[in-house]
């Protein structure tokens, strides 16, 4: 039987691994985009890397159903060795691509399946991560265990978000551009390594039972479907402004700034900042989920998230002064912090072991392509055509989104627990 302390700590480091993998596209997106869609127009070029950002989550639906017919069928820790493997390969491929510059369209169209095989690495892991984690956890403490994933997953983006700031600090223009955004790419190939050895000796979840029968590939989608397509739906929906939300402000935001007016390090500065103040939000509020109920810490989190939407956007594209900034990020980085706190235990109590993981990383992941993938480039579209504030109404809808989806939850399910 493995103990609590690693099982933890390996879906931790897991989340930490391929959450660092997978972001580190995203804040390197401005130096990317000048390598693979060089253009006359800097916005065309934003806008092509945004869209192979965002291919990453459109294609994790697809990774799901394949993690999770292993998962469910199989056993999750099957699951989650193979989401190592698949993240650890194509972001050390990436490191070794060669530009526009130097073979045409082909390298875009390199770039573009590398980042189809992460997200179909992604759509197994965290959600892969927070099922264990719940099948193993005591039964007053769900939302505490099922943490640590959110918690990895964070760290991972604060490695990635802080490497990008030193490669930003220490290297010159000229060195970043040649060589110098390749080298946290090429550490995939490192963390693929240590992924497997901290899940090699992970024993199967006390709850999961291999299936009698050996069901079609992709049949257990319409099992969790069919059983409750309301339900289904309201497991999606209720993760809007966390997936909107959390890209909106570690992505998005950041390139917003008056550059010329703040130091250049703001731009990779304030995800850090965002992100390190998300954690201890993200554990507090899972703990007192676990005490209170899950409804209640995720409607603070909502309507906090709604109120902070438009303030948040309208100082970063206006004012001159980082501290007040920086403020108004870490409110509503806590504020999504306690959006996150309470997510894993209620969507992993949604579904029946059965197809518990299927369910948990269908739902999970297509609010990550619907509502996050696309965040950023909703939001470049909407500022481009209607104004520069106009992407805080696509926050406070996705805000509005999920207080009606647990509102109407909480309606339909008022005996569930995680609900009280």
């Amino acid at each position: 039987m493995t103990s609590s302390k690693k099982i933890l700590f390996s879906c931790f480091a897991g989340n930490l691994l391929e959450w660092y993998e997978f972001a580190i596209f995203g804040f390197m997106t401005h130096i990317i985009s000048q390598q693979f869609f060089p253009s006359s127009s800097p916005f065309l070029s934003m806008m092509m890397t945004y869209a192979v950002f965002a291919i990453g989550f459109i294609i994790r639906p697809f990774g799901a159903i394949l993690s999770g017919h292993i998962g469910d069928l199989y056993g999750r820790r099957s699951g989650l060795m193979l989401s190592i493997a698949f993240m650890a390969m194509p972001t050390f491929i990436i490191g070794c691509l060669p530009t526009y510059e130097q073979i045409g369209v082909i390298a875009p169209l390199l770039l573009l399946l590398c980042r189809m095989v992460q997200g179909i690495s992604l759509g197994g892991e965290f959600s892969g991560s927070i099922v264990y984690l719940i099948e193993h956890a005591p039964k007053d403490k769900p939302a505490y265990f099922a943490s640590w994933a959110d918690l990895g997953s964070s760290v991972g983006m604060i490695l990635a978000s802080l490497t990008s700031l030193l490669l930003t600090v220490y290297l010159s223009d000229e060195n970043l551009k040649s060589f110098g955004w390749r080298l946290p790419f090429l550490g995939g190939i490192i963390f693929g390594i240590l992924g497997y050895y901290l899940r090699r000796d992970l024993t199967e979840t006390p709850e999961f039972k291999p299936a009698k029968e050996k069901l079609a590939f992709g049949a257990l989608v319409k099992i969790a479907f069919t059983a409750s397509p309301k339900l289904f739906i309201i497991a999606t929906t209720f993760l809007a402004i966390n997936s909107a939300g959390y890209y909106f402000l570690v992505i998005y935001l950041p390139k917003q700034i008056i550059i010329d007016a703040l130091p250049g390090y703001a731009m990779t500065l304030l995800p850090l900042i965002s992100i390190t103040a998300m954690m201890p939000a993200t554990f507090i509020s899972a703990f007192l989920s676990d005490k209170i109920g899950q409804k209640p810490i995720l409607y603070m989190g909502y309507m906090t998230s709604l109120a902070l939407a438009y303030p948040t956007l309208l100082h970063t594209i206006t004012s001159h002064n980082l501290y007040l900034i920086a403020i108004l990020h870490t409110l509503f980085a806590i504020s999504l912090g306690m959006c996150f706190g309470p997510r894993s235990a209620l969507i992993s109590k949604l579904f029946p072991t059965e197809h518990r993981y299927t369910g948990v990383s269908i739902t999970y992941n297509i609010a990550n392509a619907t509502f996050g993938g696309l965040s950023p480039m909703i939001c470049a579209t909407m500022a481009n055509s209607w104004g520069a504030t106009s992407p805080a109404l696509w926050i406070i809808g996705c805000a509005i989104v999920s207080l009606a989806s647990i509102y109407f939850l909480g309606q339909r399910y008022k005996s569930f627990h995680p609900l009280h």
